[in-house]
């Protein structure tokens, strides 16, 4: 088994480029490189029993070699991604199959007591596949710390339906997670991103099962239970909020992103009354850290709202203002010390 930790940037298709003229020779780090073409083919049932114990299971060829992966839940603070993996090298030689994953092949404790593992070997079926070029870069800091960043570049089919893949992932191969973050800030400082929080295989399942993209929920309004998660579970729906804010189209903004604008100044709002009311009973750090930069956003949003009334909306974008401060949230989330008692 693997642990990986992992923060994914969704961009556009010029990223290669950037990446390899502007963010390599900026870094003082030794770079190993290397490019893979990738064909996965993801399996589920038709009830979908992998997707509802959030479990991915895959079957990835490069060059003749093949492996199959399961993934499970694990955890994921805005985007950072925290999840246990489990692969296994496929040879043909040995007779074994490279169109349909062996189950049995995983350890038993990879699996859920709620899973019949010979049960779910009969019914697995393929639902959708990707197929990109990765570029990987190892990069070596003299600190000692090793980020891999990937990216990815092709697109997830189901039938005769596809959409695009265009995203950077860095991986934390050694160090904390602070390197992910401050990679992750100057990639942004150079190329429109929104942070991603979903996987290739939940993009796959939406266009297997004719979804659109996930909106967020505004309905949650109980008090809370326990303070960190609450506080995780506000700042989440901040960064979907700002995520979808990114992702409008020209068209749809010039119609409906006065509305989104106006659904984020409201959230920004409510999110500065709680943390202010948080602070009062549970003064700490993290919290403080994050309600500074939530009035920071909240009184720097009038100016993201004239932008777009005077349509450069893509200037501001390119800045990476929001994405930025998503970052900046989710870091604080992830990597202050919490009091134990909250």
């Amino acid at each position: 088994m693997e642990y990986e930790i992992e923060l994914k940037l969704l961009t556009n298709q010029h990223a290669g480029d950037i990446i390899e003229t502007k963010l390599l020779p900026q870094l003082n780090a030794s770079v190993t490189q290397e490019t893979q073409v990738l064909t996965n083919h993801y399996f589920d049932t038709s009830d979908r029993i992998l997707k509802q114990h959030k479990i991915g299971l895959r079957i990835r060829g490069n060059n003749r070699k093949f492996e199959q992966t399961l993934k499970t839940a694990g955890n994921s603070v805005g985007g950072l991604h925290q999840r246990s993996e489990y692969n296994v090298q496929l040879d043909e030689s040995k007779k074994q199959n490279i169109h349909v994953p062996e189950l049995r092949l995983f350890p038993e404790s990879a699996w859920p007591k709620t899973i019949d593992v010979d049960a779910l070997q009969a019914k697995i079926e393929t639902l959708f596949s990707t197929h990109f070029e990765r570029q990987i870069y190892l990069l070596e800091f003299p600190d000692g710390e090793i980020v891999e960043l990937v990216w990815d570049l092709g697109e997830v089919t189901s039938g005769n339906k596809s959409v695009p893949i265009c995203e950077i992932e860095l991986e934390l191969k050694k160090g904390s997670t602070a390197a992910l973050f401050k990679l992750a800030k100057r990639i942004v400082s150079l190329l429109p991103t929104t942070i991603g929080t979903d996987s290739k295989a939940a993009l796959g399942y939406n266009l297997r099962d004719g979804l659109s993209v996930k909106k967020c929920e505004l309905y949650q309004q109980n008090l809370p239970e326990n303070i960190q998660h609450e506080a995780a579970g506000y700042v989440g729906l901040l960064t979907t909020l700002l995520q979808e804010f990114q992702m409008l189209s020209a068209e749809i903004r010039r119609h409906y992103s006065a509305e989104l604008a106006t659904t984020i100044q409201l959230i920004l709002i409510a999110l500065v009354d709680n943390f202010d009311e948080f602070n009062h009973h549970f003064p700490c750090p993290p919290l403080d850290s994050i309600h500074m930069r939530l009035k920071a956003l909240n009184d720097d949003w009038s100016l993201v709202t004239q932008q777009m009334d005077k349509n450069s909306l893509d200037s501001l974008l390119v800045k990476a203002q929001t994405t930025q401060l998503q970052l900046d949230i989710v870091q604080c989330l992830v990597e202050q010390p919490w009091p134990a008692d909250i």
